[in-house]
């Protein structure tokens, strides 16, 4: 082997060696939902509300619980299939109404319906970790971070107070250094792996979470009667569409089970409305054609 050979190779290793390695494990991520991102959804859009997670490990106080609502508005925001409410305005209202997030589902529900959407999410950070670890020899020094996070997030229908969905996350984001001969990086904590933790986490939870609130039927809430004008608490931002034909139901006496708990409301259809135009930021006007006089509370739905 030639000097100017080996002075090639010499040089590859240590660049390689020397280099900084970053890389994000999804844990038992099932398949993505990329191909509902692609698509601009043209069924109407459902509301969500995310309130800050709970920390339930012993680090970073309220930041973490902050920190995972924060991504997962903005994963789900991304997926361009709902209305999420702002957290900040979320947890105004939840505090106002002095509800924990053990006791949305035990009463006091109207109360959550302040929040006009349909369903809250909630949850907690369950696992929060970092390490490091690293080996040294006589010619090279190698040292990896890791965070590991694990996520718990329920979704819970505020009509019923029902926890439709209870899921659980992980995710572990890895950077490793390297040092040869004395060259290279040693580095402090990168505080980024955090949130690619944390973003790995989401991204395993986001296709149970949209699947779940996509099979659910939609609906709107008529909010008020102006002669045949109903005026629903839905429009151009739920994607409803002017001259869309939606079902008018009456709501009638609640059902609850055994131990008292809501399980739904006698219903009656009044058959149909159409959309006549939009109101504000997210209202409409429809107009019934029916011979029955409708009474408030109603609800909308789309025709089967």
């Amino acid at each position: 082997m030639t000097a100017k050979t080996l002075l090639i190779f010499l040089s590859l290793f240590f660049l390689s060696a020397c280099a900084v390695r970053k890389t994000v494990v999804k844990v038992d991520q099932k398949r993505n939902i990329a191909a509902a991102r692609s698509v601009r959804p043209t069924a109407p859009k459902k509301k969500i509300a995310v309130t800050t997670f709970e920390n339930n490990t012993r680090f970073g106080k309220r930041r973490l619980g902050e920190n995972i609502s924060d991504i997962l508005i903005t994963e789900l925001s991304k997926t361009g299939l709902f209305i999420v409410l702002e957290r900040s305005r979320v947890d105004d209202i939840m505090s106002q109404v002095a509800l924990s997030q053990a006791g949305i589902t035990s009463g006091n529900l109207e109360q959550v319906e302040l929040l006009d959407t349909e369903y809250i999410i909630t949850g907690a950070v369950s696992k929060y970790a970092v390490s490091t670890a690293g080996n040294s020899n006589l010619f090279t020094q190698s040292k990896t971070q890791k965070a590991a996070v694990a996520v718990d997030v329920r979704i819970i229908d505020v009509r019923t107070g029902e926890v439709i969905l209870a899921e659980s996350g992980a995710g572990v984001a890895k950077k490793e250094f390297s040092r040869v001969l004395g060259m290279g990086s040693s580095g402090g904590y990168d505080e980024s792996l955090e949130a690619d933790a944390f973003r790995a986490a989401v991204e395993k939870l986001m296709e149970n979470i949209v699947r779940e609130l996509e099979r659910r039927p939609w609906s709107c809430n008529v909010v008020k009667i102006s002669g045949n004008k109903l005026y629903l608490d839905a429009g151009k931002k739920s994607n409803l569409r002017t001259d869309m034909e939606l079902e008018l139901i009456r709501l009638g006496e609640k059902i609850t089970d055994l131990s008292g708990k809501l399980i739904g409301y006698e219903e009656e259809s009044l058959g149909s409305i159409r959309v006549e135009r939009f109101i504000g930021e997210n209202g409409a006007v429809a107009l019934y054609e029916g011979r029955q006089l409708p009474v408030l509370p109603l609800v909308c739905r789309l025709k089967q």
